[in-house]
């Protein structure tokens, strides 16, 4: 007995000894770090559309600038509406025979004279008309104006200093075309023949002829090259047979025409001409600089009092402050108590014989 009660209070003895740094190291463990995870950065770009422009058509039979128009037509196109005149006959400033239109629900037209529709035909003096359409943003408008036209019987159509203009809108893309003639005659089979003709479409180059015949053409600008002018300038600059047109670096497209231009003393003047612009809308996309994006805050849950832990096994050292420290000491000494209580009582029975 004396063997196995030496043996128990060595035990309670040391029990607080052992203890303390095996709940200190439980106590100091913190649990592993956990990285945050990873965030993707948050890419944005700015978007601006920019509408197309709008667009525009001229064209005129004859024009002495301030002084003379004849079959001269105009028009413009944009996503508030349209706009269309029609100069049949221009004198100093005055029209004498034409009009305009900005109203989709008014279209106008007439002439300075005209017999109206006979079994025969049809003759007019200064004939012209000018319309509009508007839906939403987009919208068209047309003009025409000559000095003469005249039918027969459904068979013959002749146009005198004749000119046509037409544009046309929309928010993607606007476009304008436009033509004029000294003169044309349309006879049935299909005939076509037109004397002094020019004509132009926005984004492309424009041409002016002679005369073209079902299509075929006869002393063009591009048959020419430029070669047809007279060049005494101050006293005069005569030019025939020009073109011109394609897309700016602005995104504006522009065509031109003409059969004879003439400036100097008097300067201005146009015998068969057109011009044309038009254009498409742009988008343009600009990277910005990416908005920060936080990311959640990580804490572990207590961290290791001394250096990272070892592979295996926990760490038995001692934090350096803490209130575990308190707690297990106050343990320790009431286990050492304990043990020291036994070993007395243990003595005691030696004591009396039961040893």
């Amino acid at each position: 007995m004396n063997k196995n009660v030496r043996r128990a209070t060595l035990v309670l003895a040391l029990t607080p000894l052992l203890s303390v740094p095996t709940m200190t190291a439980f106590a100091s463990v913190g649990g592993p770090t956990v990285p945050a995870p990873s965030v993707p950065t948050a890419t944005q770009t700015t978007q601006t559309v920019t509408p197309a422009p709008g667009a525009s058509a001229s064209a005129s039979a004859a024009q002495v600038t301030g002084i003379l128009t004849i079959g001269g037509t105009s028009t413009s196109a944009n996503g508030s509406g349209g706009s269309a005149s029609a100069d049949a006959l221009d004198i100093l400033g005055t029209r004498v025979a034409g009009g305009s239109s900005s109203d989709p629900s008014k279209p106008s037209k007439g002439q300075l004279v005209g017999t109206g529709t006979t079994p025969v035909g049809d003759v007019e003096v200064a004939p012209w008309s000018a319309a509009v359409t508007h839906n939403g943003s987009d919208s068209s408008a047309d003009a025409d104006a000559a000095l003469a036209h005249a039918g027969l019987a459904g068979l013959l159509e002749i146009w005198v200093l004749h000119s046509h203009s037409h544009s046309d809108y929309s928010t993607d893309k606007s476009s304008g075309s436009s033509s004029s003639d000294g003169a044309e005659v349309k006879g049935p089979n299909g005939i076509d023949i037109k004397v002094l003709h020019a004509e132009a479409s926005s984004g492309h180059t424009g041409k002016s002829d002679l005369l073209v015949v079902n299509g075929t053409e006869i002393g063009s600008s591009d048959q020419t090259n430029g070669a047809c002018k007279l060049d005494l300038d101050p006293v005069i600059q005569l030019l025939c047979l020009q073109a011109s047109g394609g897309t700016g670096s602005n995104g504006v497209t522009t065509s031109g025409a003409e059969v004879v231009g003439v400036t100097g003393v008097v300067p201005g003047t146009t015998v068969v001409g057109a011009g044309t612009s038009g254009g498409t809308s742009k988008t343009v996309v600009t990277p910005t600089a990416p908005k920060p994006v936080k990311k959640p805050a990580h804490h572990p849950a207590t961290k290791p009092a001394s250096g990272p832990l070892p592979h295996t096994g926990p760490s038995l050292r001692l934090p350096h402050t803490g209130t575990e420290i308190g707690l297990l000491a106050a343990y320790g000494a009431a286990l050492l108590g304990l043990g020291a209580g036994i070993a007395t009582a243990g003595r005691r029975r030696r004591a009396h014989g039961f040893a």
